[in-house]
């Protein structure tokens, strides 16, 4: 089997190798695939393998005993390589790693890899680089949860009653063990007790006030360090780590009042200082509660991320999946979008609540504006294409990225770089009508010389878009499975309009590009910590009329998964008075958020 050698050209490992290097590689590797559950390899065994994944996706598992109550510690996909580490180190594997799904690879041995090193330097470099790069992302979403974090909690003198509030919270929302170091210990022994701490806490925070050498230490000794800042004088203070050289890592920044605002124009772009969040402040020097709650998730690393995935009509699913979050009281922080996941995905991020945009989507999508939005000319295209635009440009009100009041990113895809284009900024009803391009349907959209279409064709579930936008537990709904019902429960569903009641050829290349996308959308889901797939009953992409239907399916899909959800983050109630700030850094009672 001939081997594409623009495959091995995509890998982060083999970047930057030359066409006889590559050619090389071919050569040597042997295409290999893996049915779910089977192992590509296994910790302790000899390294005399590695792979490259060119569809699929894998686990890297992390346990002992019964391999059924490992847990998953990472997923690798198409373009990541296994094994490769092992191999050049001439050591065993350090990781167990099984297909998830169906997954095809390119095996390469040893030896091969071994000469390529010899013959390539850089392969080694890249490998590092990758290595380093899993590491990172490991960290980042909190994958190593067999040791707790050690986070500084770092508050200027302007908020020290905020603390007491800020320490409660954070109790309020992790599900798993956090502890507070108090005023007991010394600085070198908080330190070193919370090392120990971490071995059975989740979080472990060290509270501390404000001082640049003592910031620079605990940039060294803690896995993050979080300030709170509540005036320009404070953000002065942290201003002389600037001028500081060799720091490790950086200071998330929280700024608190109009005051500290100021401040973020006056750290240079390389400042070891990273401004998470501006927040509001209450008329008694407080943190507002919708702020309180989000510093919160931010220290335990339980901030709320949701992955909205294309489907036409099924979207409906979208709603219910918010419905059952909001009913239980849970918040999301940010939100990624493919298709009709986008366009529900940019009424969230402008604020609207489950309920309006049910309202919204009904309006949008009745009987007469579904027949005139798909009705096709002699060439086959829909000559919906103005009705769209102006149904767009009207429910977002013509607003930008920037009107947002949580993070979104609008999955697209670009023909011209035949590669995802995520948009994350402009007019919302333009990267709209990007994100719903849908081959066949509507032409692709042009902007700043690319030609945009529909994120289905590559990314139908936005997982990573989430995760790179700051979310540390991601929740994907994936609403194209194979996981279907023969029937909807209840009986048959309502008959179709009148004009819908026969197939045509669009309704046919649409059919065909739901199925080559099963696994694409599947790998997408299973990068989240928690996958939410409704199970449908028969229904295409553009049966607006089961909107009922779908809906439900999706609420019944996220209360499925509502359990695994607060393994993870604990949702937060609806109560949003701040408590008595009068307690310190010390006070260890909850506050209900």
């Amino acid at each position: 089997m001939t081997i594409d050698i623009a495959l091995l050209a995509d890998s982060p490992v083999f970047a930057g190798l030359g066409p006889g290097d590559l050619e090389a590689i071919a050569q040597a590797a042997d295409v290999r695939t893996f049915e779910p559950g089977e192992p590509l390899c296994e910790a302790g065994q000899p390294s005399d393998r590695c792979w490259l994944i060119t569809g699929g996706l894998v686990d890297v598992l992390s346990g002992s005993g019964d391999r059924e109550a490992w847990q998953v510690v990472a997923r690798q996909r198409r373009g990541s390589t296994v094994g490769e580490v092992a191999v050049i180190l001439d050591e065993p594997y350090s990781e167990t790693v099984v297909a998830s799904i169906p997954t095809s690879t390119l095996e390469i041995d040893a030896e091969g890899l071994a000469e390529l090193a010899r013959r390539a330097p850089r392969t080694v470099l890249n490998v590092l680089r990758a290595l380093h790069g899993r590491l990172a992302h490991a960290r980042a979403r909190g994958l190593e949860r067999q040791r707790g974090e050690r986070v500084a909690l770092v508050v200027g003198p302007s908020l020290r009653r905020v603390a007491g509030s800020v320490l409660a919270a954070a109790r309020s929302v992790s599900p798993r063990p956090l502890t507070t170091l108090d005023r007991q210990f010394s600085f070198a022994g908080a330190v070193a007790a919370a090392d120990d701490l971490a071995l059975s806490h989740a979080t472990v925070v060290l509270p501390v006030e404000l001082d640049a050498a003592t910031v620079a230490t605990l940039m060294r000794e803690a896995d993050r360090v979080v300030a709170l800042v509540g005036t320009l004088g404070e953000a002065e203070e942290l201003s002389v780590l600037e001028s500081r050289p060799g720091l490790a890592g950086e200071v998330e920044v929280i700024l608190v009042g109009e005051a500290a605002a100021r401040a973020r124009t006056q750290w240079s772009p390389d400042a070891p200082l990273r401004v998470v969040r501006t927040c509001e402040m209450t008329r008694g020097m407080s943190l507002a509660s919708a702020e309180l709650a989000w510093v919160a998730r931010h220290l335990t690393r339980t901030k709320l991320g949701l992955a909205l995935g294309a489907g036409g009509a099924k979207g409906y699913a979208h709603v219910g999946v918010l419905q059952a979050l909001e009913e239980a009281g849970y918040i999301i922080d940010c939100v990624a979008g493919s298709s009709i996941g986008a366009i529900v995905g940019a009424y969230l991020a402008l604020g609207a609540n489950a309920v309006r945009i049910e309202q919204v989507l009904r309006a949008m999508y009745d009987r007469a504006t579904v027949a005139e939005l798909f009705k096709t000319s002699l060439a086959g295209r829909s000559t919906g294409i103005e009705l769209m635009t102006r149904l767009l440009r009207e429910t977002t009100e013509e607003k930008t990225f920037a009107d947002t009041v949580i993070p979104l990113t609008i999955m697209a895809v670009s023909l011209s770089g035949r590669a995802p284009a995520p948009l994350r900024a402009g007019p919302l009803w333009e990267a709209l009508l990007a994100a719903t391009a849908l081959v066949g349907v509507f032409p692709p959209y042009e902007r700043d010389d690319q030609r945009l279409v529909d994120g289905l064709a590559l990314v139908p579930v936005p997982t990573e878009a989430v995760i790179e936008d700051g979310a540390d537990v991601v929740v994907a709904v994936n609403l194209i499975s194979a996981n279907t019902s023969p029937r909807w429960p209840g009986g048959p569903p309502p008959d179709p309009p009148p004009e819908r009641r026969r197939r045509g050829v669009l309704d046919d290349l649409l059919e065909v590009m739901d199925l080559s996308q099963l696994s694409e959308s599947t790998r997408n889901a299973q990068l989240a910590d928690v996958v939410i797939t409704p199970r449908f009953g028969p229904g295409e992409w553009r049966d607006f009329h089961l909107a009922d239907l779908f809906l439900d399916a999706g609420r019944a899909a996220a209360e499925e998964q509502l359990p695994a959800l607060r393994s993870l983050a604990l949702p937060a109630s609806r109560e949003t008075t701040p408590p008595d700030e009068g307690g310190g850094v010390d006070r260890a009672d909850a506050v209900r958020i």
